[in-house]
């Protein structure tokens, strides 16, 4: 004979709570972008423009990418510090929402930009760019 148990109330409450608990985390980080495919000439200024929305304080990070390098262009916590890598530091301007600026583009800029959104309990979530470089004409 089949025993079945119905859930108590206990059981009920504890099953709700981690369920409303699941969701709150996979839903504490957004990041929106209306653009995320970028076509420049040298020596213009590129915005990768990006709304991060999160329940906690935020780490922001954006990281280069191509098919030769990998390379950490800055992290910054808004209003707390901004730390931006000696190779860019004249030409990146970082915003408090997570965007991010590029001045005097090079060819060598061309590639794939992603921001890291990392919050103080670990959970973070990417968006990616790409940005096209076109030579003078």
């Amino acid at each position: 004979m089949w025993h079945f148990r119905l859930w108590d109330v206990q059981d009920v409450a504890v099953f709700l709570s981690i369920t409303l608990y699941m969701c709150h985390i996979a839903k504490a980080i957004s990041i929106h972008s209306l653009q995320r495919s970028l076509t420049r000439s040298v020596q213009e200024d590129v915005l990768f423009s990006v709304d991060i929305t999160c329940n906690e304080i935020a780490t922001i990070q954006w990281t280069f990418m191509s098919g030769v390098v990998s390379r950490t262009i800055g992290t910054w916590q808004p209003g707390v510090y901004t730390n931006i890598t000696v190779d860019y530091s004249s030409r990146v301007q970082p915003y408090e929402n997570g965007s991010l600026g590029l001045s005097d583009l090079r060819l060598q800029d061309a590639g794939f930009y992603v921001v890291t959104v990392t919050e103080v309990a670990g959970s973070s979530k990417d968006a990616g760019f790409v940005l096209k470089v076109n030579g003078a004409v």
